[in-house]
């Protein structure tokens, strides 16, 4: 039960003694399963944000250990404007001087910090500590006015926590890194570069070294955010250029620092090409992207997908299957970079028309509205040189900063929709997963079928 709710990405499972009644209060008739680290902490004070006036933009966060205040870091992420200015306001209240830590802070702990009373406490979401003993990836979970700050201190598992795998994004310099990308969410630039950070060894295989195209909300995901596939005055130097025969050239990044120079772009989603930079003629991969109508069962969309993957497997072809983070679902297949693009679009394009064909009360190939409303538009066009899909582990620019996620074909199901994973949720189901869901993807030798077949 605990394995298949970290799988899912929530919190854990709470479970109580069979032998005993239903009681109030602590004790240990219940005990607490946790997929994710959540602790309490004293707020100590506020940094201003420099993008919104009144607001707040990272809360100094510390507890207590044998009655002497332990500095644990910051958290810049996890609320919405509204909870920040809220939060501000609050901590303005109860302003004070610095408080008596048990030993010297950290250098540079100090700047910018408007000092509170120690009286109150939140509850945080974190990924481990770093070397130094701060939080890692810190995020924002509510106030807590069930507890005194006097009363704060470490779990016993909080205690044990060690630093995380995961890579350092401090080598990027983020500027206005409290500017929230994600409001409703509240999901910030260094909440963006945090999760990308974490999560670095699964996107990068899919992203790195390919022509990139971009969805990029400088002013956040619920202004205005536009296409962006060429070079920008200000573009980091490490998000490069590559010629691919259009008047401009395109991006490239090669590592995560090219990752995190987007994050700072304001880049919410990364749509790549079907082939790599040094073989942009010849496919590696054949996306059908299967767009249901607003009428269209989720259950049917699953369906869909498994018998596209049974199709593929009577031609002999192996498929992998991922949210696209929105309404539908992607059917991946890996291949050899020998078709040209025209090869893998008449392939794609057949394979569609053929489903429509055969079950015309359930699928459409051609791209209407008025026909899509109650059908599934399996979409072919992605297909085509210069096409993208958006990439595996990528953010959307939706309001609940979904994430496109890679499953296994036995983890579709009634309760796992489109738009499951998130920002929030992602970084807990990896960690628990046994084996990566697509852990042969780069290892598949397939070639697209000869047309004859």
């Amino acid at each position: 039960m605990l394995e298949h709710s970290c799988r899912l990405g929530l919190e854990g499972i709470i479970s109580k003694r069979v032998d005993l009644p239903f009681r109030p209060g602590r004790g240990n008739h219940w005990l607490k399963s946790k997929c994710v680290e959540r602790q309490e902490f004293v707020i100590l004070g506020y940094v201003p944000s420099t993008v919104s006036s009144r607001s707040a933009g990272s809360l100094v966060l510390g507890y207590y250990d044998s009655g002497k205040l332990v500095y644990a870091g910051r958290v810049g992420t996890g609320w919405s404007g509204e909870q920040s200015r809220a939060l501000r306001d609050e901590i303005e209240n109860i302003n004070g001087t610095k408080p008596q830590f048990a030993k010297a802070l950290p250098a540079g702990a100090e700047k910018g910090v408007r000092w509170a009373k120690s009286s109150l406490v939140c509850e945080i979401e974190y990924r481990g500590w770093t070397q130094d003993r701060q939080l890692r990836a810190a995020a924002f979970k509510g106030l807590r006015d069930d507890k005194a700050a006097k009363d704060i201190t470490l779990e016993a598992s909080s205690m044990r926590s060690q630093s995380t795998p995961s890579r350092d994004p401090s080598d990027i310099h983020l500027t206005h890194p409290e500017k929230l990308l994600w409001v409703e969410a509240g999901i910030t630039k260094q909440g963006l570069a945090e999760f990308y950070a974490g999560i670095a060894d699964w996107i990068l295989p899919h992203i790195v070294g390919r022509p990139l195209s971009l969805v990029s909300c400088p002013s956040g995901t619920g202004a205005k955010c536009f296409f962006a596939k060429h070079p920008w005055p200000g573009r980091d130097k490490c998000v490069r250029r590559v010629k691919t025969g259009e008047k401009e050239p395109m991006l490239v990044v090669d590592d995560l620092t090219g990752l995190l120079s987007l994050v700072q772009a304001g880049v919410a989603e990364i749509h790549p090409w079907g082939s790599p930079a040094d073989h942009l003629d010849h496919p590696d991969r054949l996306i059908f992207d299967l767009d249901p109508g607003e009428a269209v069962p989720w259950m049917t969309v699953i369906e869909a997908a498994s018998d596209v993957r049974d199709r593929l497997g009577a031609l002999g072809l192996q498929s992998f299957v991922k949210t696209s983070g929105g309404k539908g679902l992607h059917v991946v297949v890996p291949i050899q970079p020998r078709a040209d693009w025209d090869e893998a679009k008449a392939f794609t394009k057949a394979f569609a028309e053929q489903m429509a064909k055969e079950r015309p009360d359930r699928y459409v190939a051609i791209n209407s509205k008025r026909l899509r409303s109650a059908h599934i538009f399996v979409d072919y066009l992605r297909n085509g040189r210069g096409a993208t899909a958006v990439a595996a582990y990528s953010t959307r620019a939706l309001p609940r900063a979904s994430v496109s996620t890679p499953l296994e074909w036995d983890e579709l199901s009634s309760g796992l929709r489109s738009d499951h994973f998130t920002v929030g949720n992602l970084p807990h189901r990896l960690p628990s997963l046994k084996r990566d869901p697509w852990h042969d993807f780069f290892h598949v030798r397939q070639e697209l079928p000869h047309p004859s077949r």
